[in-house]
């Protein structure tokens, strides 16, 4: 099973259906609406969210678009007075395949202080299978996420990115339908980038000596005390232990401060 996990901070249905809908149509078959639980943002109510998203597409299948916030909130807009006929229906037959049976949608909470065990949580699934989506999360969030996720070495982030201008008087000509991807849209990965592959590749230089360095001298600090108790603290054996477990400390106490660059 594909899963598209979308982090939402906004409760306006059209900001998710791009990416929900070129996803299922890609092959994806569960969508997981995510909220951040944290008191510095506004909170979701995820079960009308998904109803709302539901119905804005259930609507364009219909050749209606409605609003669901703003001063228009519940207005619906009869789509044939701006299509023609034959583009009514595609418009229908491209949004059909969203409603099928066999989509399953689903809303998850996650406490803001355990958003890298929630990514970690992700991660231990088929991360092939996984897509996390940042098209419409708060920018307060933004760094957290990619920060849990490069810990986790989790690497699929998208997000759905317009290239026009768009027109929110007519913002059904936004929407998936009207869009070409490639043209109108990309769905780009925001982490397969020269530099973020680069800086990753260097936080693990950084990181690998001193954490190999750390082990190593819990490991001879253990090897030290199993000696003297059974060789005692005259013994060479002894001293040539603590003595590698004390070199290993001084190493780690210097990457901790002066730790290893990257070329």
């Amino acid at each position: 099973m594909k899963e598209l996990y979308i982090f939402v901070t906004t409760d306006r249905p059209d900001q998710y259906l791009n990416p929900i809908a070129h996803c299922i149509l890609s092959g994806t078959n569960r969508i997981i609406f995510v909220q951040i639980e944290d008191s510095r943002v506004n909170q979701v109510q995820l079960n009308i969210l998904r109803a709302n998203v539901f119905d804005l597409i259930k609507n364009l299948t219909t050749g209606k678009y409605k609003y669901y916030t703003g001063n228009l909130k519940d207005t619906v807009v009869n789509l044939d007075a701006y299509y023609n006929t034959s583009e009514i229906a595609k418009i229908e037959a491209k949004y059909m395949p969203i409603l099928t049976d066999n989509i399953k949608w689903d809303i998850e909470r996650v406490k803001y202080l355990e958003l890298r065990k929630y990514i970690s949580y992700l991660k231990s699934k088929k991360s092939e299978n996984v897509i996390i989506d940042v098209t419409s999360v708060s920018k307060s969030y933004i760094g957290d996420i990619l920060a849990c996720c490069l810990l986790e070495n989790f690497d699929k982030i998208y997000s759905f990115e317009l290239l026009i201008t768009p027109n929110y008087d007519k913002p059904w000509q936004i929407l998936f339908h009207d869009l070409e991807e490639g043209k109108q849209y990309r769905y780009l990965n925001i982490v397969e980038t020269p530099i973020f592959q680069t800086s990753c590749k260097d936080i693990l230089i950084r990181t690998t000596p001193l954490l190999l360095s750390i082990v190593g001298t819990a490991l001879f600090v253990l090897l030290t005390l199993a000696a003297t108790f059974m060789l005692g603290n005259n013994s060479s054996i002894t001293q040539a232990i603590s003595a590698v477990g004390t070199a290993l400390g001084i190493i780690s106490f210097f990457l901790i401060y002066f730790p290893v660059r990257g070329n």
